[in-house]
């Protein structure tokens, strides 16, 4: 007797997708986005869309207050002259409405086609409405670094709680000014007269200075809670002082508010030289509260990753600074976790605390990477039987030299760079001509390469790592983006310490440590202090051995790549009387 085997039925198990989010607009703000395709079509710029939008709710409310509804009357009979009323209302800062481009630009069906949707904001409350004109800002292209909605609740909830006197500076604040909570009195500051701005300002009911934001012009007022959102690494923005936007907002918020504060800084303000006075005044005066890292995005038009001080007027002596880096987008929750946690002083996730002591030992280095350490960082500290590299060899930084090729006493040297390097780690002759005259020959004479050196790149392309051969000239010197490392003993050889420098672990950890915005820097202390094990001598020889090894099979490959180079060339050649055959 046979049987059948069972028929196997394959069904199809559907791919399982990412939920994605349902958005879901307020009346108000469907009422808006209407109004910004109404005005694309229109032809109005979308530089000019925000702008023209805030002005156009900044009215509807104002005519529903006086009149119960959005309409036009005996008392406003059209949009000029609503426009010329509301630039008489607003006083010294009406001229946004005079300046509008609507005027000129709208027919009458364009402009009762608005109307239309201006007639749903009707009823709406000022802050209703300025919060619906935020979150449309956010979505739609305003020139100018403006924060998200969510950054501006953060801010709120971590600088303002139960608070009654805020001060908010520069227009990227917005955010911020309609996420407070039962605030007495707010100052909105900005440079210049911003229609967006302003329409939210007089829909919060906030008090307008334009000019004001930074700056030490006149002596700053003192408030209770001052937020600042400065335009980064800006300059020009003041005649006595060479600090650029957000170095200078960070000293106005430090010294202007008797409470708490926050400013938002490019990261480069955490550890350049030129921002040094400014970290040493948060320290020293135990100001600066906490340091969070915020991601990418979270500031429109720029790829920085922006950075939050905290300042704290009320910190306690000993009282630890947060150092928190948020890679990536935090939900209402998460971010509602994070300002508990900064406020009631709990460590954080993704964070650390490190003292004043610590800052200042670390040359007052705000850079978040130095109190939080990274999986290398940790992963060292587990080694055992180490030195400090400086321990074990000299480190030499190289410094920026000018060629004098006009002097008639100038001597002529190969500088290295990393372009230098090749993919075997070995430093090959340098391609760049140096003359150095008298006075820069001792200078050029310390960054001397010698045979058995190191080169460990300190900028730009941080991390690369060269070994200098026997064929090394006796003018060949270190270009200024490298560290010279020279072993001092056969304990740790030139192969082990360049094998170790070029590892993995040291890779990452590098990464970890360096600094810079555009740019990446590694400090030479932070080259110097790199834990290195102290090898036994069968490990020093197998190291040794493996980098030979290494050496070897890259010679194999290189004559792998010229017979290929061969056989390509064997056929159609650029130059058909050198004898290549034809096909």
């Amino acid at each position: 007797m046979t049987t059948k085997s069972p028929s196997i039925r394959w069904t199809a198990i559907p791919e399982k997708r990412p939920k994605r989010a349902i958005v879901v607009y307020s009346i108000e703000q469907q009422a808006l986005i209407k109004i910004a395709h109404l005005l694309r079509d229109a032809g109005i710029p979308a530089t000019r869309l925000v702008d023209e939008i805030a002005l156009l709710t900044a009215w509807a409310r104002a005519s529903d207050e006086a009149f119960g509804e959005v309409s036009w009357n005996e008392q406003q009979p059209d949009l000029r002259y609503a426009f010329t009323e509301m630039a008489k209302r607003l006083g010294e800062h009406g001229s946004v409405f005079e300046e509008s481009r609507l005027l000129d630009s709208l027919s009458g069906s364009e402009t009762n086609a608005i109307l239309g949707c201006l007639k749903q904001l009707s009823g709406a409350s000022g802050e209703a409405l300025a919060k619906a004109l935020v979150a449309i800002a956010e979505k739609v292209s305003h020139p100018g670094q403006m924060i998200t909605m969510a950054t501006g609740q953060f801010l709120a909830d971590l600088c303002a709680p139960k608070k009654k006197h805020v001060v908010l500076n520069h227009e990227a604040a917005v955010p911020a000014l309609v996420a407070l909570e039962a605030v007495e009195s707010v100052t909105m500051r900005m440079l210049f007269h911003s229609p967006y701005a302003i329409s939210v300002s007089y829909l919060m009911g906030a008090e307008v200075e334009v000019g004001k934001a930074v700056g030490f012009a006149e002596a700053p007022t003192l408030s209770e809670v001052v937020i600042s959102m400065p335009p980064l690494q800006a300059t020009g923005f003041s005649q006595t002082s060479k600090l650029k936007s957000d170095e200078l907002a960070t000293i106005r918020v430090a010294r202007e508010c008797t409470s708490r504060g926050a400013v938002c800084v490019a990261p480069s303000v955490l550890f350049s030289r030129s921002s040094m006075k400014v970290r040493e005044e948060l320290i020293n005066n135990n100001w600066l509260d906490a340091v969070i890292e915020l991601p990418t995005g979270t500031l429109s038009n720029t790829a920085l990753s922006p950075v939050i001080l905290v300042i704290d007027k009320h910190r306690e002596k000993d009282s630890p600074i947060a150092f928190v880096e948020v890679s990536e987008q935090q939900s209402p929750e998460e971010t509602a976790h994070l300002v508990r946690s900064l406020i009631d002083r709990h460590e954080p996730k993704n964070g650390a605390f490190a003292s004043n002591l610590d800052v200042q030992k670390n040359d007052y280095d705000l850079t978040i990477s130095r109190y939080k350490p990274g999986l290398a960082a940790q992963e060292l500290k587990q080694l055992k039987n180490t030195v400090l590299l400086d321990g074990v060899a000299d480190v030499v930084r190289a410094q920026s030299l000018k060629d004098a090729d006009d002097a008639p006493d100038a001597t002529l040297f190969l500088e290295a760079s990393v372009r230098d390097i090749s993919e075997t780690g070995c430093l090959g002759t340098p391609l760049k001509k140096m003359h150095i005259d008298k006075k820069q020959f001792r200078r050029a004479q310390n960054q001397r390469i010698y045979p058995g050196d190191i080169l460990l790149a300190i900028k730009g392309s941080v991390g690369r790592v060269a070994f200098v051969g026997e064929d090394c000239g006796d003018n060949w010197i270190a270009g200024q983006a490298f560290i010279i490392i020279r072993p001092k003993s056969a304990s740790t050889s030139t192969p082990y310490l360049y094998r170790y420098l070029a590892s993995e672990l040291i890779q990452e950890y590098i990464q970890e440590v360096a600094t810079g915005g555009v740019m990446a820097l590694l400090k030479a202390a932070d080259v110097s202090g790199i834990p290195v094990p102290l090898p036994e001598p069968e490990v020093l020889k197998s190291v040794e051995e493996t980098h030979q090894q290494i050496l070897a099979e890259y010679e194999v490959i290189k004559k792998h790549r010229d017979t290929v180079r061969r056989l390509e060339l064997k056929n159609w050649p650029l130059n058909a009387e050198k004898g290549a055959s034809r096909v």
